[in-house]
């Protein structure tokens, strides 16, 4: 089961946190050319430069790692003198509905293990993203951005304990571009800290977000072997109660080209039924139908439809991926399709113009619940590419953790 421990963060130093929101990023991994650039331009010490080095392979790297070097060196970025774990909360409006919620949650050093024993994937990984990760972690030796995990908690008491410490005056507080606000507080290893440790020991745990940096710490732990010291067979995670009410998951739609006709038989699978327009699949799109509604919303040609599925594909029978839309459409009506045939976004409106300008199809999704998340991950299985988005999304920056000696 997972083993967590407080560990010593690195973050921006006293100097700096004035104007932190100015020098967090997103993840590498959901950041444009043209939105580095204006990260940089925004600020010479924003952490993108380390997040995201410039340059081909040959000296991005190595760039990173004297842009490090400097800042910890100057005092841009500083390492706590003792270990914590360290309370997040993030307090935003749902891009859904715009109501007002808080997720709250606990970073900490993960013990890497294998998948299955206490840590579960619920999607598959990509090679290239995982060469990047390891070249950036062999350079820094640093962490730079966490990995997020949803921790079964049907007690309550990982909710309870962490609620507990968010409490008083954060040591970090700022609200960002979009209008999220982030808490950050110390919790010092001290009873309340060796009880979480002991819940996260029966709690297994779903990767929500970062499965590349997960499997990349298990590599780099690999790698470094007993040399790396304690801190290199851990990973930096933030973890959330299963039932937090502000874990907020959005859908992510997606959109086939004519090109790739031969496999798409819709009408092998369930039966199209015309609608008025996208505004009749907002609520399915919003969530706002029951969870475990078997149907997606489809653009082709012009006009908009309800596609109710008629049948489930064998292989997913007795299984929870028969209870999921995204996962029977994936395996039956659009079988043989990898993640590179698909146009993925957020925006409905972009995957229809990007279906009418490929002459294809453009398909509508509910978002999948925590609860489906964890059912599929924790039965071994995995989801089909792109079929959540947690959000917010946590900025890097705001801590890292060493990958080198002790925690």
């Amino acid at each position: 089961m997972p083993d967590i421990q407080p560990f010593r963060a690195y973050t921006y130093g006293a100097a700096h946190l004035k104007n932190i929101q100015r020098r967090v990023c997103p993840p590498y991994d959901v950041i444009s050319a043209a939105g580095r650039a204006a990260l940089v331009k925004q600020d010479p010490f924003n952490f993108v430069r380390v997040e995201l080095p410039e340059g081909d392979a040959a000296v991005r790297y190595a760039a990173a790692k004297r842009i490090w070097d400097n800042w910890t060196d100057d005092g841009v970025l500083t390492r706590d003198a003792a270990p914590a774990f360290y309370v997040y909360e993030a307090a935003f409006r749902s891009p859904v509905d715009r109501r007002p919620l808080k997720r709250r949650g606990v970073f900490a050093a993960l013990k890497a293990v294998p998948w299955g024993r206490g840590v579960h994937p619920h999607e598959k990984t990509l090679p290239t993203h995982k060469v990047d990760r390891l070249n950036l972690f062999k350079a820094l030796r640093i962490q730079t951005s966490p990995i997020q995990l949803l921790a079964r908690d049907a007690s309550g008491a990982i909710a309870r304990l962490i609620a507990g410490k968010a409490k008083g005056k954060p040591w970090v507080a700022f609200t960002d571009e979009a209008g999220v606000t982030h808490r950050l507080w110390k919790w010092p290893l001290n009873a309340d800290a060796r009880r979480l440790i002991a819940l996260f020991r029966t709690s297994p745990c779903a990767i929500a977000d970062g499965h590349h940096r997960y499997e990349t710490s298990l590599n780099y732990g690999r790698w470094a072997g007993a040399k790396g010291g304690p801190a290199a067979a851990r990973v930096m995670a933030f973890f959330s109660s299963s039932d937090d009410a502000g874990l907020e998951v959005l859908p992510t739609h997606r959109s086939v080209p004519w090109s790739k006709r031969r496999f798409v038989n819709l009408e092998k699978w369930g039966t199209l039924t015309p609608v008025a327009g996208l505004a009749s699949l907002q609520a399915l799109i919003d969530g706002r139908k029951p969870s475990g509604t078997m149907e997606v919303g489809v653009f082709r040609n012009g006009k908009y439809y309800r596609y109710s599925f008629g049948k489930i594909p064998a292989a997913l029978r007795g299984t929870p991926h028969e209870k999921l839309a995204v996962a029977v459409l994936h395996a039956g009506a659009l079988k043989g399709l990898g993640k590179e045939d698909f146009f993925f976004t957020r925006d409905p409106r972009e995957a229809a113009r990007d279906a009418a300008k490929n002459d294809g199809w453009a398909f509508f999704l509910a978002p999948n619940t925590v609860k489906e998340v964890l059912d599929v991950s924790t039965a071994g299985l995995v989801m089909p590419p792109k079929s959540t988005y947690f959000y917010p999304k946590i900025p890097s920056g705001l801590l890292s953790q060493s990958l080198l000696g002790a925690l």
